[in-house]
């Protein structure tokens, strides 16, 4: 139970793999927990781009953040609230853990149910149409993602199966500098880095869509990033080490496969219809010039 309550089970695994982790990053005499920093800097850049898509979308900057910091708080005290009622013997004996950052502190589900909830209302008090607001919130929880992902991969939270040839890795984090040599030098160098593929990718749809996006039509627009992001976990998450699993299938690439099938269907019954119409029309006329 308490190596639940503090969530040491990931990094404990990992170890026995001979995954290296990086629970911790240096700064000076300081050393502070990468999954907490990264988190903070996840929501900032997220909120960042959602932010910037949404002046695209003739919203106010001011107001996106005064929601985001709104529904990341709520989001975090909800969380570490249900994490206290299940673990209400543990609190009940330390109080002062309710204020205790750790890693295995929050639940997830209920702080992303409180995190909509307190954005939805902050919307309905200010007046906002929800719906440009969620569309600017999908490229910004995308972009956060990308950090999300880093941090996985840092801390061990994500890994990936054996069979990537030694020299691949150290080629693909050449970027990462002479930090990642102790990774490059361990068992872990010939696993696949499946977080850095799901970055790279998130990033790239990112990217892609303020780059080159067809932004008259938002709406197609970010459900064609879902569906990217669909695909990107279909392909990705085949390389997950330990994945639960739905008879042989893992159930992450289920999901995304039914996801991405969706959403396909769904966009190909929004294609823009009205060249047809014009089209009919024009042929029509034309048929009738010629019979003059």
């Amino acid at each position: 139970m308490w190596r639940q309550f503090f969530g040491f089970s990931d990094n404990a695994q990992c170890r026995s793999r001979g995954v290296t982790v990086y629970p911790s990053l240096p700064l000076g005499p300081l050393s502070l927990p990468t999954a907490q920093i990264l988190a903070i800097v996840a929501a900032w850049f997220g909120l960042s781009v959602m932010a910037r898509v949404g002046r695209r979308l003739r919203l106010d900057a001011d107001m996106i953040w005064n929601l985001g910091t709104i529904a990341f708080a709520a989001g975090v005290i909800v969380a570490r609230l249900s994490h206290a009622v299940q673990f209400w013997g543990v609190y009940r004996a330390e109080p002062l853990l309710l204020i205790s950052i750790r890693p295995g502190g929050l639940l997830l589900w209920p702080g992303v149910v409180g995190a909509l909830i307190a954005g939805y209302l902050y919307l309905i008090r200010v007046g906002v149409d929800p719906r440009p607001v969620a569309i600017a919130a999908v490229f910004g929880l995308l972009a956060g993602g990308v950090v999300l992902e880093i941090s996985n991969f840092l801390t061990g939270a994500v890994v990936g199966t054996m069979g990537v040839p030694p020299g691949t890795p150290s080629w693909l984090l050449s970027f990462a500098g002479g930090s990642f040599d102790a990774v490059l030098s361990q068992t872990s160098s010939t696993r696949h880095p499946v977080a850095l593929y799901r970055a790279i990718g998130m990033m790239l749809i990112v990217g892609g869509s303020l780059v080159w996006g067809n932004w008259g039509r938002p709406g197609r627009l970010a459900g064609q990033a879902v569906l990217a992001l669909a695909l990107l976990r279909l392909f990705a998450d085949g390389f997950a080490a330990d994945s639960r699993l739905l008879g042989s299938l893992r159930v992450t690439q289920v999901a995304a496969l039914v996801a991405a099938a969706g959403l396909a269907l769904m966009l190909a019954r929004t294609v823009d219809r009205q060249g047809q119409p014009q089209s009919a029309g024009n042929s029509e006329e034309g048929g009738n010039s010629s019979a003059r």
